[in-house]
């Protein structure tokens, strides 16, 4: 046994030359290239793991964005450019959203220095078209006015009116000069408004 022994050493020395850089190159692929190439494995599992969550996210955002796009085509009913008027925080009856609206008309009929001696309300006029339509969510309101100015102050407030960025409707207009002096118009106007408001 211990010939055996002996013989199996005086081999290894013999052969201790070329059994060295073996050794050592089994030695460096285990300790370096295995964990290096178990790492490069781990990235390209983590890069497909954060491409697929990326491209899960692209898609999400896509779907989101595609849903707000269909909100603001739906919140908006545009006539020549202009926008239904959204009562703020959808917390409004349908009759109470036009006071905003009602505020803008007034301030106007100010500004152009035209008098309003009467003024009528009509949430349901039977001829106009949105309202005709039972959307659900909008609002029509007719101002049957009656306002008093010169030419100049009464063009002035049918321009501003209908500048205005909200639909307006002015459906009627009548013009009678006043009798006690022809530079003063009696006009009765037709003015329909129209309001959205969501239920909640």
């Amino acid at each position: 046994m211990d010939k055996t022994l002996k013989i199996a050493i005086n081999i290894l020395k013999e052969n201790a030359v070329y059994a060295a850089p073996i050794l050592l190159v089994v030695v460096l692929f285990v300790n370096f290239v295995i964990p290096q190439f178990t790492k490069s494995i781990d990235a390209v599992k983590l890069l497909k793991s954060n491409k697929a969550q990326y491209e899960q996210v692209v898609e999400q955002y896509n779907m989101l964005k595609m849903q707000q796009d269909a909100q603001n085509r739906q919140k908006k009913v545009v006539k020549d450019g202009k926008v239904i008027f959204e009562a703020p925080d959808m917390q409004f009856s349908p009759d109470a959203s036009f006071a905003p609206l009602f505020e803008l008309v007034l301030t106007i009929a100010q500004q152009s220095g035209i008098r309003i001696r009467a003024i009528d309300y009509n949430y349901s006029p039977q001829e106009d078209a949105i309202f005709a339509a039972k959307l659900e969510g909008y609002n029509t309101c007719e101002l049957n006015m009656v306002v008093v100015g010169s030419y100049t102050e009464i063009q002035t407030f049918f321009k501003t009116i209908m500048k205005e960025q909200y639909v307006t409707n002015l459906a009627e207009v009548e013009l009678n000069p006043w009798d006690k002096d022809k530079k003063v118009l009696i006009a009765k106007v037709k003015l329909r408004l129209y309001t959205r408001t969501l239920p909640e």
